[in-house]
């Protein structure tokens, strides 16, 4: 991956196990990057699935705005809140740009039987 002007790895979250409610990771600034890189290294336990959120900050970390995703269907535009489900074991890339906010938060759940596995996350942020 061709990442010009990028950061150094900032540690988000260290290798634990999930809980069953969000748990955010470290907080931290985005440095005026446009662009950021999570690596997502989730080894699958128990739990049926993790979920991770992002929201990004325009206020030195006072109010967060969560991600939203889009689709549409005959016309019409539906936006909701994101969340990003990972159900297997496996070391995922997850590129989001662009960016506008100043302070980035990421947080993970697992969801459904008892959380077992492990996660770990680390984010590189670029101009892109």
């Amino acid at each position: 991956m061709i990442e010009p002007n990028k950061s150094q790895p900032h540690i988000i979250r260290s290798v634990a196990a999930p809980t069953s409610s969000y748990v955010a990771g470290n907080v931290f600034g985005i440095d005026e990057h446009n662009s950021i890189s999570l690596l997502v290294r989730y080894t699958k336990g128990d739990e049926t699935s993790l979920q991770v959120k992002v929201e990004i900050s325009s206020d030195a970390g006072t109010t967060y705005d969560q991600e939203t995703a889009e689709s549409v269907s005959g016309g019409t535009s539906t936006v909701s809140l994101l969340e990003r489900s990972f159900s297997a074991t496996g070391n995922y890339w997850v590129i989001i740009y662009p960016i506008k906010g100043d302070i980035i938060k990421v947080s993970t759940k697992a969801t459904g039987g008892t959380p077992t596995g492990t996660v770990g996350i680390s984010c590189i942020g670029s101009w892109v």
